[in-house]
């Protein structure tokens, strides 16, 4: 059953976060640092007053389907907001030196729940 972002933040859905790893793994794929993360996930979701509050965990990436940029991934990520917790997947594409995020076709990809997190 998929959940839309806003509905399980609302809902303060429980899920465990692991701690952000800011690094690039091995896999090759550039992505964001959990501050990056955050900061578009938080203008993706319409909560930008709630930044401050907000924490944002990567967890399983992979090479987004039908990517419109260079170096386009998809993406599980743990969003924090207070007390409530919820899990969903973004594309992550980066333009000049900004991070960007985009809700993703990728689902099928990615694993839901996702263990990385």
């Amino acid at each position: 059953m998929f959940i839309p972002l806003a509905t399980a933040v609302l809902l303060g859905l429980a899920t465990p976060l692991a701690h952000a790893d800011d690094s690039n793994p091995p896999d090759g794929l550039l992505r964001p640092n959990a501050e990056e993360a955050a900061d578009v996930i938080a203008a993706l979701t319409g909560l930008e007053q709630m930044r401050a509050e907000m924490t944002v965990t990567l967890g399983t990436c992979v090479p987004a389907l039908e990517a419109q940029h260079p170096g386009q991934i998809a993406c599980t990520f743990a969003l924090k907001v207070g007390a409530g917790s919820s899990e969903s997947q973004a594309d992550f594409y980066k333009i000049d030196d900004a991070w960007q995020a985009q809700p993703s076709v990728s689902q099928d990809l990615l694993p839901f729940p996702d263990p990385a997190l």
